[in-house]
């Protein structure tokens, strides 16, 4: 079947994956269609709900290496091992008939796209405008920083282990892991706000004065923010305490309202980077209160961050707002958006940030 944008081709092709799956009864649903497309599973004999993700992004911008199977099957092994080892409500990844976290489909033409399954976790999106409460703000720090805790252990554990490699493979296939260790994983999942990913988003970001959607003015002042971090990371520790597994996408999208709590979900963007940036990204959501809320469940159990963190954190917001338009670039109807909102952006943040002034409760 030739892959087109037809909603009705997309159902079919849907259908059709699903049936790789142990379910007697499969109904499918269309949700929508970003960076993924993605639809609700009903198995009507069982009653159990999941989640199909189809990797095709809606746009190229939105494409990248998280849309391989060894990316996949890094995060379907994340997910794995975040339900197995710590107290995270996030969704429980689901094999295929053939024990695979990812499924390959195959068009009529020979293209091969990959699919994932995971279980459907029963809550409701955050809605516009809705305020969370202090509990759940709160909670959302814990969570993000039990994450980081998860990768600080695991990058420990690897320091550990690549001392002795040819214990550390017997033991991984030992256990059933496989040989796909944790430098495996770094070396296929996207990285973050490092020195080299800040230049090549960029020269992502260059591409819009091409277009006409950004000024030079503004460009150049962009140019100067991203030296002024790179600066910063030139000195800042780059170790198993800062840098890690993160989510890199904690947005309202990204979080359900559970019986049980905030649930942290879509995983899909999840890679390596400095702990601070996905913080950084997480308090975008929040007022100048909950801002204060927040952190103080993410540093419940680890030092309160110092002005040195607060500072390159504040660059990690930038960056984290420069990412959306980066991801966007390839998408044209966002372009006047765009062209509308980058003056604001580096007039009213940019500019007072190069000036060492402090935007942690502004932006």
């Amino acid at each position: 079947m030739i892959i087109t944008t037809d909603k009705i081709s997309y159902d079919h092709m849907a259908a059709e994956i699903i049936q790789n799956y142990t379910m007697e009864k499969p109904v499918v649903s269309y949700i929508r269609h970003n960076e993924n497309l993605t639809y609700h599973v009903v198995d009507e004999a069982s009653g159990q709900k999941y989640l199909l993700r189809i990797h095709q992004a809606a746009f190229a911008s939105m494409s990248g290496i998280q849309h391989t199977r060894p990316a996949l099957e890094a995060e379907m092994n994340l997910l794995h091992q975040l339900n197995a080892t710590t107290t995270l409500r996030v969704q429980h990844p689901v094999r295929n008939v053939r024990g695979e976290w990812v499924t390959i489909w195959t068009s009529e033409t020979g293209k091969e796209i990959c699919c994932t399954v995971l279980e459907w976790i029963d809550g409701r999106d955050i809605q516009q405008g809705e305020r969370l409460t202090t509990e759940q703000i709160y909670d959302l720090g814990v969570q993000l920083q039990t994450l980081h805790q998860y990768g600080r252990v695991q990058e420990a554990s690897e320091e550990v282990r690549v001392m002795d490699e040819g214990s550390r493979i017997s033991n991984e296939v030992h256990q059933g892991v496989g040989t796909q260790g944790q430098t495996a994983q770094a070396d296929v999942r996207p990285s973050y706000g490092s020195i080299e990913e800040n230049r090549v988003m960029m020269r992502q970001l260059e591409e819009g004065v091409r277009l006409g959607i950004f000024t030079v003015e503004d460009f150049e002042l962009i140019r100067e923010t991203f030296e002024n971090i790179n600066r910063q990371l030139e000195t800042y520790p780059n170790t198993p305490e800062t840098w890690g597994i993160i989510h890199a996408d904690i947005t309202r999208n990204n979080l359900l309202v559970t019986d049980q709590g905030i649930s942290m979900i879509d995983f899909c963007l999840y890679g390596y980077g400095y702990y601070l940036f996905d913080a950084g990204g997480a308090v975008l959501m929040f007022s100048r209160e909950e801002r204060e809320i927040f952190l103080s469940g993410y540093t419940k159990q680890i030092a309160p961050l110092t002005e040195r963190d607060i500072r390159l954190m504040e660059g990690f917001m930038l960056i984290f707002t420069f990412g959306y338009y980066a991801f966007q670039m390839g998408n044209e109807p966002r372009h006047e958006w765009m062209k509308d909102r980058m003056p604001k952006l580096c007039n009213k943040y940019c500019r007072p940030y190069v000036q060492n002034e402090s935007i942690f409760y502004d932006l």
